[in-house]
């Protein structure tokens, strides 16, 4: 068994204390709290204190307890907390902070593992790796909730956090596990029973491990720093329509969306000098579907707003599609029925999708994307392919969590009014949360983004804060300007460096003019994708297998 480090001091608080001190630094680092630091030094609690655990068990009640006081103080808002609020969203938000702590506790069992095989000093090396792995492994699951990854502390960070245009903000939350371990390594090392010479080594590494963690970063992002480019790009305008949502899902028959969002488009285009090259709206802004027989209304109401301003709109709106006998049919998708030319009842299958589409005036409908990344449960039932029979049981009555998922990506082309083409992605809610979702648009050639989103659910908590500033890492990470929609707020413009300018307030109607400036170059993460996180489990794994092969032979 190797030798345990002591520190007087701290050996002589209660365990509690260590584990409510992770819990609330891990919790309070998050946005809108502009207390980055707090990722950076918020594990070091439950890192020392891990070495006291004499089992397993107590390790894993340890670290869920900690995690769980994190969770419930980053995504108590999933609730909506609001008079209308469905109670399957309750439901679905207790267990969200009851089962996401786990994926924080695995890194945290493996690291006492490697800490009881070999040394505290060697599970702290180790860690960085691993959790990274871990991190980008979570967020290619179907039941998938990345929205507190490490890294999104970081977003008032401005000059810390320009280094992930080389490896996403995998790189980010690498570093901040780093600079955690690193402390908690010189916490070690402070202990009375470390030889002097281990001691000198491990204050020698890990003041060298923070100097590098913190200084390369920030001289990184100063001289990478550049003003944001507003000239010479594209003008766009964002229909900001503060429409209650439980509202509009309920009374969609009665309520015509499109003339409101029409009535302000027209206004907003009509104050300005010269007309913008685009105008957006925001996710589901139609709540109607536009493609199925019946609704050719609705699309000649649309596109008689867009020919009448002669401006292109970017819009969000459920697409319907059938699905012929030639395609591959989803499991999850729907059954309808109806009467064929024998007069027999004939069954075929559909799905409906959360959809952004591109209307360009004298052409009409000219592209649809369908949103890949879906919402767990609130949009589809995880493994729903796998496990169909779920989506009847879990469907809740605003009738939205049930949406086919798309299966590939797709780059509007924009004509601009300079006579220059443009290309958009139209990246939808909580797709902004997903590195890589949103990395394929530019790496597909679009030299802008969209972020269309319905915030209105959440609105009066800090949810809708946190997913406005994590859309500025999508833009550092791609080097590509954002223009961001929300329903009831926060709608704003993003630089490729991540600065927020023309943002809305909440729960107010807005309508915001601004230029976006486009880019064509494709950064070291647009490029190569996730290949830091990779490279981390690759090393993590490695890692493992060393310390395993090391104490077999030991034995």
């Amino acid at each position: 068994m190797p030798t345990e480090p002591r520190n007087a001091v701290l050996d002589r608080l209660p365990t509690w204390n260590f584990l409510v001190a992770t819990g609330l630094l891990l919790g309070l680092a998050y946005p809108p709290n502009p207390v980055g630091l707090f990722g950076a030094v918020g594990l070091v609690p439950l890192l020392y204190v891990l070495r006291r655990a004499a089992t397993w068990k107590q390790a894993f009640r340890w670290s869920y307890g900690s995690f769980l006081l994190f969770s419930a103080l980053t995504t108590w808002w999933v609730g909506s907390w609001q008079s209308k609020t469905e109670p399957y969203l309750m439901i679905s938000c207790l267990l969200l902070i009851i089962i996401h702590p786990l994926f924080f506790v695995i890194p945290m069992l493996l690291y006492r593992w490697v800490m009881r095989r070999a040394s505290p000093f060697h599970a702290l090396l180790f860690l960085p790796f691993l959790w990274t792995g871990g991190e980008y492994l979570h967020a290619l699951t179907d039941a998938s909730y990345p929205w507190l990854t490490l890294g999104n502390t970081q977003t008032y960070n401005h000059y810390f956090i320009q280094f992930i245009e080389f490896t996403g903000v995998w790189g980010l939350s690498f570093v901040l596990l780093a600079i955690n371990c690193a402390l908690t390594a010189l916490l070690f090392a402070a202990g009375a029973d470390i030889p002097q010479q281990q001691r000198r080594q491990v204050r020698r590494v890990g003041l060298g491990v923070l100097a590098a963690a913190i200084l390369l970063p920030y001289a990184h992002g100063i001289l990478r720093d550049e003003s944001p480019t507003k000239g010479g790009g594209m003008t766009t305008t964002i229909i900001q329509p503060n429409v209650d949502p439980w509202d509009k899902w309920e009374q969609v028959d009665t309520v015509n969306q499109i003339e409101l969002n029409g009535q302000m488009t027209r206004k907003a285009v009509a104050a300005l000098q010269q007309k913008p090259d685009m105008v957006l709206w925001v996710e589901t802004a139609i709540p109607r579907t536009l493609t199925t027989p019946g609704a050719e209304g609705r699309m000649a109401e649309v596109m008689e707003l867009v020919n009448s301003i002669d401006v292109p709109l970017m819009s969000g709106f459920p697409d319907y599609h059938r699905y012929s006998d030639t395609e591959p049919i989803p499991p999850s998708s729907k059954i309808g029925v109806e009467y064929g030319a024998a007069g027999q009842l004939d069954s075929f299958r559909y799905d409906h999708f959360n959809s952004v589409g591109l209307f360009v005036p004298g052409k009409g409908l000219t592209g649809v994307y369908h949103k890949m990344q879906l919402v767990p449960f609130g949009e589809r039932i995880p493994f729903a392919d796998d496990l169909p029979f779920l989506i009847k049981m879990l469907t809740w009555d605003m009738g939205i969590s049930a949406w086919g998922r798309g299966q590939s990506i797709t780059v509007f082309d924009l004509p601009l009014r300079n006579g220059q083409p443009a290309k958009g992605g139209a990246v939808i809610c909580f797709e902004s949360v997903y590195p890589n979702v949103v990395r394929k648009f530019v790496d597909s050639g679009a030299n802008f983004l969209t972020v269309v989103t319905n915030d209105g659910w959440y609105l009066g908590t800090t949810g809708p804060l946190q997913h406005q500033r994590f859309a500025l890492l999508r833009a550092i990470e791609n080097r590509r300007p954002i223009a961001r929609a929300a329903n009831t707020g926060i709608s704003c413009f993003i630089s490729p460096n991540g600065e927020i300018y023309n943002e809305t307030e909440q729960n107010v109607a807005a309508a915001i003019t601004d230029q976006l400036e486009l880019r064509s170059g494709r950064t070291l993460y647009t490029r190569w994708g996730d290949w830091w996180p990779q490279l981390c489990l690759l090393a993590a794994a490695m890692f493992a297998v060393a310390i395993a092969l090391r104490r077999h032979r030991s034995a």
